[in-house]
């Protein structure tokens, strides 16, 4: 459920910056550097003092500098299938799997001995494999449930929905896709290890809540990761990022793409007077580590009378087949939480303080960095 809250969460945030920025208007002049990197003068001191200790945090094959007092919020992760973490829940991961057999065995098959396809063994005693058919009446489709104690904290890798089929889809379904899948599973539950909050690894693979998934160079799935950040010290400003892999990225996932969208919806739903109050403080082409896109900042009408809170949006539809060049969103918000004006940004504290986050995104380190940006095969 916790997880589930914080995933909406930033898909409220996502949402929030796509709509507003699409009603984005008169550009204010802003210099770039010659490589698209923007140009950070006399940081005020408020952000210059949260910068002073900062610490690094890893998401997905990147890696970020956050003031150190930051709380990292993550959503969830497709490796290529749902990956849950449950922090501190390592001991109920039993119960789980006995929740989960009862709840799969409850129904009768119309055609099967069982609903129930099997119980397979995983990483250790308390890991195991679950798997069930969605239908009584079918034997195309079925849930995997990869259930993974490591130290105190739980996984579930999995829970979807997926159909039994080999290559030739003509040749129908049939069990032994299903085994196939039971590797898949565990192969993943294998590779997983658990990590502490503030280890960047250097060997190739995907950092995650709490734990780290070890990739070879024949890995080449999908990847999906969500994280965001809060600050204490400025409460009611949130920051996120998306990253998509893919095999073929789409200029659906463009920033421009993205206003005329929001433009659209806004004209739909009689937000036209909106589009007069917002201000954009700066928007252009924008290079973030290796990521190349476009950025839009504005500040946009508060929930309360005479209030603005600021909406930050780069997006990226990134390249094809490359794990280092995803399709990327990244956000700032404000108004998040209702708080009194000495925790509130000023404009040239809000473009400081996503210049120094934003500009300290980078492809993490690896000891073989062939293995850590190995494409996708087409």
């Amino acid at each position: 459920m916790i997880k589930k809250l914080m995933t909406k969460r930033l898909c409220y945030i996502a949402f929030m910056a796509f709509t507003l920025f699409l009603m984005v208007k008169a550009v204010q002049p802003f210099a770039y550097h010659s490589d698209r990197t923007p140009r950070m003068n006399n940081i005020p001191p408020r952000i210059m003092r949260l910068f002073q200790k900062t610490h690094p945090v890893c998401f997905g094959r990147f890696m970020m500098e956050v003031p150190e007092q930051a709380n990292v919020v993550w959503g969830e992760a497709h490796l290529p299938y749902i990956v849950n973490v449950y922090p501190g829940a390592g001991t109920g991961v039993r119960a789980q799997i006995r929740d989960t057999v009862a709840e799969i065995t409850e129904w009768e098959h119309t055609t099967e001995p069982s609903m129930l396809l099997g119980i397979f063994d995983s990483v250790n005693i308390d890991s195991k494999i679950v798997v069930g058919y969605t239908s009584g009446s079918s034997t195309s489709f079925a849930k995997f449930y990869s259930y993974i104690r490591l130290g105190e904290h739980a996984f579930l890798n999995g829970g979807e929905e997926l159909g039994m089929f080999g290559p030739d889809l003509s040749q129908g379904a049939d069990k032994k896709y299903a085994y196939l899948l039971v590797e898949e599973f565990r192969d993943f539950a294998h590779r997983l290890r658990l990590r502490a909050d503030n280890e960047v690894p250097t060997d190739p693979g995907v950092c995650i809540e709490k734990g780290f998934v070890s990739v070879g160079l024949d890995y080449k799935e999908l990847e999906l990761i969500s994280v965001g950040f809060q600050f204490p010290e400025f409460p009611d400003v949130s920051f996120w990022i998306t990253t998509h892999s893919m095999n073929k990225p789409s200029e659906d996932e463009s920033l421009e793409a993205a206003l005329k969208r929001g433009r659209e919806e806004s004209s739909a739903i009689g937000l036209g007077k909106l589009y007069e109050l917002i201000r954009t403080l700066r928007k252009g082409d924008r290079v973030i580590g290796s990521w190349s896109g476009a950025e839009s900042l504005a500040k946009v009408p508060g929930k309360t009378f005479g209030s603005s809170e600021y909406e930050f949006l780069f997006m990226t539809p990134g390249a094809a087949s490359d794990y280092t060049r995803p399709s990327v969103s990244v956000g700032l918000n404000t108004g998040m939480k209702a708080v009194s004006k000495e925790f509130r940004l000023t404009d040239a504290e809000a473009i400081a303080f996503w210049d120094k986050l934003t500009s300290s995104i980078r492809v993490r380190p690896t000891v073989d960095p062939a293995a850590s940006g190995q494409a996708l095969e087409k």
